[in-house]
């Protein structure tokens, strides 16, 4: 595992039939890549995202976005994605999760008019 990702900014538990899964969400940082990003004084941001699952496997991942609030929330959606799929080239599903008793897993804003 890796140990620079970050120190933990957020995180949920989830259930699961055979147990809890906790996914933790790590402080976005500065991501400077050159083959990418035009602008070394205004580099893109990463943020990690662990997905630990009862079963003892535990996912890493990260999102990339263009401030600290867009790798978060691409973070978000991108754990969205791999509680609900297996993520290996494959449409395989994912045990079901819910939290609060809800298929919904509270990890979208919905939208405020």
């Amino acid at each position: 595992m890796r140990s620079d990702v970050g120190p933990v900014i957020a995180g949920r538990t989830f259930d699961r039939d055979d147990g809890a899964v906790v996914v933790s969400f790590h402080q976005p940082a500065p991501y400077p890549d050159p083959r990418y990003d035009a602008d070394p004084t205004d580099p893109p941001w990463r943020c990690f995202y662990t997905i630990e699952f009862p079963d003892g496997e535990t996912k890493r991942d990260y999102a990339v976005g263009i401030d600290s609030m867009q790798a978060l929330l691409l973070a978000i959606g991108g754990a969205e994605h791999r509680l609900r799929y297996v993520a290996d080239g494959t449409p395989k599903v994912r045990p079901p999760v819910s939290w609060l008793g809800e298929n919904d897993l509270g990890l979208r804003v919905p939208k405020l008019e």
